[in-house]
Protein backbone atom coordinates (compact mmCIF):
# COMPACT_ATOMS: atom_id res chain seq x y z
CA UNK A 1 0.00 0.00 0.00
CA UNK A 2 2.81 2.71 0.67
CA UNK A 3 4.18 1.74 -2.53
CA UNK A 4 1.18 2.59 -4.69
CA UNK A 5 0.97 5.41 -2.35
CA UNK A 6 4.19 7.21 -3.18
CA UNK A 7 4.25 6.23 -7.04
CA UNK A 8 0.62 7.77 -7.18
CA UNK A 9 2.29 10.87 -5.21
CA UNK A 10 5.45 11.30 -8.15
CA UNK A 11 2.82 11.23 -10.45
CA UNK A 12 0.86 13.62 -9.28
CA UNK A 13 4.25 15.95 -8.63
CA UNK A 14 5.67 15.20 -11.64
CA UNK A 15 3.26 17.09 -13.93
CA UNK A 16 3.99 18.60 -16.69
CA UNK A 17 4.65 21.65 -19.09
CA UNK A 18 2.11 24.12 -19.70
CA UNK A 19 2.07 27.43 -21.23
CA UNK A 20 0.42 30.30 -21.76
CA UNK A 21 0.48 32.13 -25.17
CA UNK A 22 -0.39 35.97 -25.86
CA UNK A 23 -0.62 37.24 -29.33
CA UNK A 24 0.36 40.62 -29.78
CA UNK A 25 -0.20 40.49 -33.25
CA UNK A 26 -3.65 39.16 -34.54
CA UNK A 27 -1.86 37.98 -38.17
CA UNK A 28 -2.27 34.39 -38.54
CA UNK A 29 1.03 33.00 -40.51
CA UNK A 30 2.44 29.57 -41.32
CA UNK A 31 3.73 27.13 -38.84
CA UNK A 32 7.04 25.14 -39.54
CA UNK A 33 9.33 23.18 -38.23
CA UNK A 34 10.45 24.21 -34.59
CA UNK A 35 14.37 23.58 -35.92
CA UNK A 36 13.63 26.60 -38.03
CA UNK A 37 13.33 28.66 -34.94
CA UNK A 38 16.31 30.70 -34.05
CA UNK A 39 17.05 31.29 -30.18
CA UNK A 40 18.47 34.57 -29.02
CA UNK A 41 19.25 35.44 -25.52
CA UNK A 42 18.67 39.19 -25.61
CA UNK A 43 17.22 41.72 -28.25
CA UNK A 44 18.36 42.34 -31.84
CA UNK A 45 20.17 45.14 -33.70
CA UNK A 46 17.96 44.39 -36.57
CA UNK A 47 14.43 44.93 -37.23
CA UNK A 48 11.56 42.71 -36.27
CA UNK A 49 8.36 43.09 -34.67
CA UNK A 50 7.25 40.87 -31.56
CA UNK A 51 3.79 38.71 -32.54
CA UNK A 52 3.83 36.74 -29.31
CA UNK A 53 4.88 36.32 -25.55
CA UNK A 54 5.24 32.93 -23.93
CA UNK A 55 4.97 31.54 -20.57
CA UNK A 56 6.21 28.32 -19.80
CA UNK A 57 5.94 26.65 -16.44
CA UNK A 58 6.03 23.10 -14.86
CA UNK A 59 5.94 21.85 -11.13
CA UNK A 60 7.77 18.82 -11.80
CA UNK A 61 10.94 17.83 -10.52
CA UNK A 62 11.88 15.61 -13.40
CA UNK A 63 11.17 18.00 -16.27
CA UNK A 64 13.97 20.62 -17.04
CA UNK A 65 14.38 24.19 -18.46
CA UNK A 66 15.46 22.38 -21.41
CA UNK A 67 12.31 21.21 -21.69
CA UNK A 68 10.60 24.91 -21.13
CA UNK A 69 13.36 25.62 -23.76
CA UNK A 70 12.01 22.90 -25.92
CA UNK A 71 7.84 23.96 -25.09
CA UNK A 72 8.95 27.85 -26.17
CA UNK A 73 10.73 26.84 -29.40
CA UNK A 74 7.63 24.49 -30.72
CA UNK A 75 5.14 27.10 -29.36
CA UNK A 76 6.95 29.51 -31.40
CA UNK A 77 6.99 27.75 -34.69
CA UNK A 78 3.32 26.96 -34.22
CA UNK A 79 2.97 30.58 -34.43
CA UNK A 80 4.94 31.16 -36.91
CA UNK A 81 7.85 32.72 -35.89
CA UNK A 82 11.38 33.47 -37.04
CA UNK A 83 12.52 33.88 -33.55
CA UNK A 84 12.23 33.43 -30.05
CA UNK A 85 14.14 36.02 -27.27
CA UNK A 86 14.46 33.55 -24.44
CA UNK A 87 14.04 35.47 -20.63
CA UNK A 88 15.39 34.16 -17.89
CA UNK A 89 14.92 30.89 -16.02
CA UNK A 90 13.00 31.26 -12.58
CA UNK A 91 12.91 28.72 -10.07
CA UNK A 92 10.86 28.25 -6.86
CA UNK A 93 11.33 25.20 -4.10
CA UNK A 94 8.38 24.10 -1.97
CA UNK A 95 8.16 21.02 0.60
CA UNK A 96 5.31 19.26 0.29
CA UNK A 97 4.24 17.54 3.87
CA UNK A 98 2.67 14.43 3.56
CA UNK A 99 1.35 11.50 6.29
CA UNK A 100 4.45 9.66 4.76
CA UNK A 101 6.86 12.33 4.62
CA UNK A 102 8.06 15.37 2.43
CA UNK A 103 8.74 15.48 -0.99
CA UNK A 104 10.37 18.99 -2.19
CA UNK A 105 9.00 20.60 -5.07
CA UNK A 106 10.23 22.64 -7.89
CA UNK A 107 8.51 25.48 -9.95
CA UNK A 108 10.42 25.89 -12.90
CA UNK A 109 9.28 29.04 -15.74
CA UNK A 110 10.48 30.07 -18.58
CA UNK A 111 8.86 33.58 -20.84
CA UNK A 112 9.96 34.81 -24.30
CA UNK A 113 9.03 37.08 -26.92
CA UNK A 114 8.15 35.28 -30.54
CA UNK A 115 9.54 37.89 -32.94
CA UNK A 116 9.76 38.12 -36.99
CA UNK A 117 12.13 40.13 -38.81
CA UNK A 118 11.43 43.01 -40.96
Amino acid sequence: MRRVLFVSLWVVVAGCVTSRVQRVDPDVRPAHPPDSVVVLEGALDQPYAVIARIESRTNAVFESFGDLRAELIGQAALLGGQAVIVGPETCESELIILATGTVSSEKKKLAGEVIVFR
